[in-house]
């Protein structure tokens, strides 16, 4: 599909072109490449920038788009770092970036959806060289870009806000000035020469503090210490916990996003080492850097819904929506499109079937989508905005608050445009029209022609999207650094991928570039797109398609297979529940709850079990048929209980196919067993390698099992009969009345020995079910209201945490040591100022944080894995280590009570766990 379908036919459609256009794209990930297609096809001419990080510092990373430029000189240009790590170093990087513009004439920059997009000092300075920068205005991304800018905003236009304050460094200054403020402004003002208005001393208390502190940023000075910001942070928060108990409170910096610069708080002891942890993180300590920081009420159980907003500065245009709720460490995992006719069609669908409660919510949901769209467009109105944006709110029970505005494309850009396409009419001919496709297109385009564009129809594309993020994660979702990809499987017709080029074949060798995740850039590899007449068709068009995504490399850690098992889940609880940003931590806690148990069960013992009661009952016949199911049905099991979210997604594929109270099928078990090598993607396929598909011998006994149920129920004239009366009928030592078995080959003597063999072993299917069961994996479940039932032990964070460990328990070959789990920068205290989390000599519990290893821009917690002593700090400074995959961090010496567990006992336990699951699943 083309980003702009423009006639040349039409002068009116000719005189939209790009032909002044050379474009700078400065900005890495997946939306480089989408951008790189666009221009393409534009016929725009455009470059790329390359960092040391790309190309240098870390092996196998160069970017894969490199391919695409034969001429690299005067196209790919370098630089040390996109960003820098200080504010000087960022001012030297827009230096160079002007300058490379200047040089090699370019006329635009493309920032994409990396913090620079929204930067009003780098589209500042942009615009003062004559560069245009695809993307809004820099006055505009100053009004709206920080977060406590368009948190005013939005109390103007009279906009439900979350409670809190947005001024703490305002105030800082405030409580320093003392009681003569006035005097001490003037003083600071003298001493500093910052430039007011003259009329400064008319603004009150807030304004005057808050112009001496944006002008003290220009003059890169600080007019309080981070000490100062602390000890009021106190205050505020005090307060806030007086008027509301019992509640947890948000520090989130102004300019901070996908997560970082946030912190939740419980407590007044945690509130200093909070400012520092969120001023460290969005690179905002150093001197002259803005410090400000917005203070919340954390509104717990809430969704994350956006709206799309398009505005040249004389027309304004929403959208629709995104459900952003499936987050993790405040990183988006799945996003949905929320479309009115998405939500009216399954209103219709639940009225037609009888559900009054589902119908209501969602026509309630329906007039609050509407009220977030004219609230996004009020917004974007005021500010005169002049590309897109993004109006985001959170969503607790029926009301909405606004959060803040991002002034850029984001990543989730590409839900919108399976919905929407926007249709742009000649005002002189109505027949005179063309559809844009593309929101980069749409940036491009006002940004080219601005004004002369009339305001566009909003044209249904599909009435839902979804887009699943593929990022480079460990199985409790913590980005994983490392790990080489050699190749990866071409998109199916329903997926649209945005990735890199990841895996794409280099033209001169004609072998798969390998691309290695660096950890130097964010988690996010890819992009997964589908779209379909409903949430539900688009739930599982995905799942097909991770069905069927293949990725081979070495030392891979990707989300896969969570994102195939979570959108397993919703197909089968509700493709409409609703859930809130805390569901994906609740989902993760029981799937370390089922682990727990996977991990004491020995699939060999429990098939021996099964293999010594077949035994007893039907004697070396019975064994002889067992042994020639062994690989059939052992292998897929093996696969299955090797990833706790493979395993929970074949769960919720398979439930309704059983009783779980009694925990027996509905569903003939060599149907389930055959659904179950599909699921894997392990089908017959001649062009697969015997390792990723089922055995011919194993085939060859599936498809018999299959086909004699089949030729019976078709001989009986019963092809409907369920699975249980079928099991009952044929279990039964004699025919039931009424069935003429005349001229009926085989006899009834003949088809119940013939049945027992084909169930004999598939008893074992049950035990994923069972182990389930156990875990209070069925207790995470949707009701008529749309929302999520939650078991309420893991309601409790501490005990969440403790089970979402166990997915990825810390790992060395010597008890004695703790290892880095991944590559990344390790930091034995949360901030500079902050005490080391852990002394040499000192006695740690089991599950006490150790330290934190950043890994793609994340901070993941190193816990100690048994209560013991440090003996030994295996590193010398305390912040910003460079580290390896299985680096030694400490030397520990582990109590005497945890060296008691040993190997045997650990056998002992296995087989006593197996032996109770193999009596709950057993029918012989």
């Amino acid at each position: 599909m083309n980003s702009i379908t423009l006639n040349p036919q039409s002068s009116w459609q000719s005189s939209f072109n790009f032909d002044h256009v050379k474009c700078l794209i400065v900005c890495r990930g997946p939306i480089r490449l989408e951008a790189i297609k666009i221009f393409k096809e534009l016929k725009v001419i455009y470059g790329i920038l390359i960092s040391e990080k790309d190309s240098i510092i870390f092996p196998n990373t160069l970017a894969p788009e490199l391919q695409i430029f034969s001429n690299r000189k005067n196209f790919v240009h370098h630089i040390k770092d996109y960003m820098g790590d200080t504010k000087k170093e960022k001012e030297l990087c827009i230096e160079k970036i002007i300058k490379i513009c200047l040089t090699h004439g370019y006329t635009h920059v493309f920032a994409g959806y990396g913090f620079m997009a929204e930067d009003y000092n780098f589209v500042s300075k942009l615009e003062k060289a004559n560069l245009s920068f695809i993307g809004p205005n820099s006055k505009l991304i100053k009004k709206a870009g920080s977060k406590d800018e368009a948190k005013k905003l939005a109390r103007s236009l009279k906009v439900s806000v979350i409670p809190g304050e947005d001024n703490v460094t305002a105030l800082t200054l405030l409580d320093k000035a003392g009681n003569n403020k006035i005097k001490y402004f003037r003083n600071l003002i003298q001493k500093y020469k910052l430039n007011l208005p003259n009329n400064w001393e008319s603004f009150d208390k807030i304004c005057q503090a808050n112009a001496l502190i944006e002008e003290s940023y220009l003059k890169n000075i600080d007019l309080f210490s981070i000490s100062d910001l602390q000890k009021k942070t106190v205050e505020v928060v005090k307060k806030l916990f007086l008027k509301n108990p019992n509640r947890s409170i948000r520090f989130k910096h102004i300019l901070g996003g996908g997560g970082k610069g946030q912190r939740i708080v419980n407590s007044l002891k945690e509130v200093p080492e909070a400012v520092m942890a969120i001023l460290v993180e969005s690179k905002s300590n150093g001197v002259g850097d803005n410090k400000n920081f917005l203070i919340e009420l954390n509104l717990e159980n809430t969704r994350h819904i956006e709206i799309q907003v398009i505005g040249n500065g004389e027309w304004y245009s929403e959208l629709g929506g995104r459900d952003c709720s499936l987050q993790i460490h405040e990183q988006k995992l799945l996003e949905f499109s929320l479309t009115e006719d998405m939500l009216k069609n399954s209103a219709k669908e639940f009225r037609s079937s009888h559900k009054k409660i589902e119908t209501n919510i969602l026509r309630k949901e329906l007039k609050q989508l509407r009220s977030m769209c004219l609230d996004a467009e009020k917004f974007a109105k005021e500010l005169k905005l002049d590309s897109v944006s993004t109006f985001e709110c959170i969503v607790d029970s029926q009301k909405h608050y606004f959060m803040e505005v991002n002034t850029r494309v984001q990543v989730e850009h590409r839900v919108t445009e399976m919905a929407y396409k926007l249709k742009f009419t000649n005002p002189n001919n109505p027949d005179d029209y063309f559809f844009v496709n593309s929101i980069i297109g749409a940036m491009l385009l006002i940004n080219c022609f601005g004004k002369a564009l009339p305001k566009p129809e909003r044209i249904t594309n599909c009435i839902s999207g979804i887009e699943a993020r593929i990022n480079s994660t460990n199985a409790s979702l913590n980005p994983r650094s490392g790990g080489t990809i050699f190749r990866w499987s071409e998109p199916n017709y329903h997926e649209i991928r945005d990735d890199q080029g990841i895996g794409n074949v280099n033209k001169f060798t004609g072998f798969p570039k390998p691309y290695k995740f660096s950890g130097a850039y964010d988690s996010n590899i890819a992009l997964s797109i589908t779209r379909g007449i409903s949430r539900k068709e688009c739930l599982e068009k995905l799942t097909e398609i991770l069905r069927k995504m293949e990725i081979n490399g070495n030392d891979l850690n990707l989300n896969t297979n969570f994102l195939y098992s979570i959108l397993h889940w919703f197909i089968k609880n509700g493709p409409m529940l609703k859930p809130n940003t805390n569901f994906v931590s609740y989902y993760l806690a029981i799937a370390g709850k089922v682990k727990e148990l996977i991990d004491q069960i020995n699939l060999e013992l429990a098939w021996n079990i099964l293999v010594s009661e077949v035994k007893k009952n039907y004697g070396e016949t019975g064994v002889k048929i067992c042994e020639k199911k062994f690989t059939l049905i052992l292998r897929p099991l093996k696969k299955l209980f090797s990833d706790i979210h493979l395993l929970l997604g074949w769960i919720s594929f398979q439930q309704s196919k059983y009783n779980n109270e009694e925990i027996k099928e509905r569903e003939n078990p060599n149907i389930i067993l055959n659904d179950l090598y599909h699921y894997l993607n392990l089908d017959q396929n001649s062009n697969k390698f015997p390792i990723d598909k089922i055995w011919d011998q194993d085939q060859k006994i599936l498809i018999q099992g299959i086909t004699f149920y089949k030729d019976l129920m078709r001989k009986f004239e019963i092809p409907n009969l369920p699975w249980p009366k079928l099991n009952l009928l044929l279990n039964s030592k004699n025919p039931p009345e009424g069935f003429c078995l005349d001229n009926f080959s085989p006899s009834w003597e003949e088809i119940i020995p013939s049945h027992k063999g084909h169930q004999l072993g598939m008893e074992l299917l049950r035990l994923p079910i069972a182990i389930a069961k156990e875990g209070g994996f069925f207790e995470l479940r949707g009701n008529n209201s749309l929302e999520i039932e939650i078991p309420i032990e893991i309601h409790d964070l501490n005990y969440r945490q403790s089970l979402i460990s166990k997915l990825t328990p810390t790992f060395s070959s010597n008890s004695n040591q703790i290892i880095a789990s991944s590559g990344g920068v390790f930091y034995a205290r949360e901030n500079p100022n902050a005490k080391d989390f852990v002394k040499e000599g000192e006695s740690v519990e089991k599950g006490q944080v150790l330290g934190l290893l950043e890994v793609m821009k994340m901070f993941n917690e190193i816990r100690a894995p048994s209560s013991g002593t440090i003996l030994k700090k295996c590193f010398e400074k305390n912040s910003g280590i460079l580290v390896k995959k299985g680096q030694i961090l400490y030397l520990i010496e582990q109590d005497k009570k945890n060296k008691s567990s040993n190997n045997e006992q650990n056998i002992s336990g296995k087989e006593k766990l197996t032996s109770i699951f193999m009596k709950k699943i057993s029918s012989l």
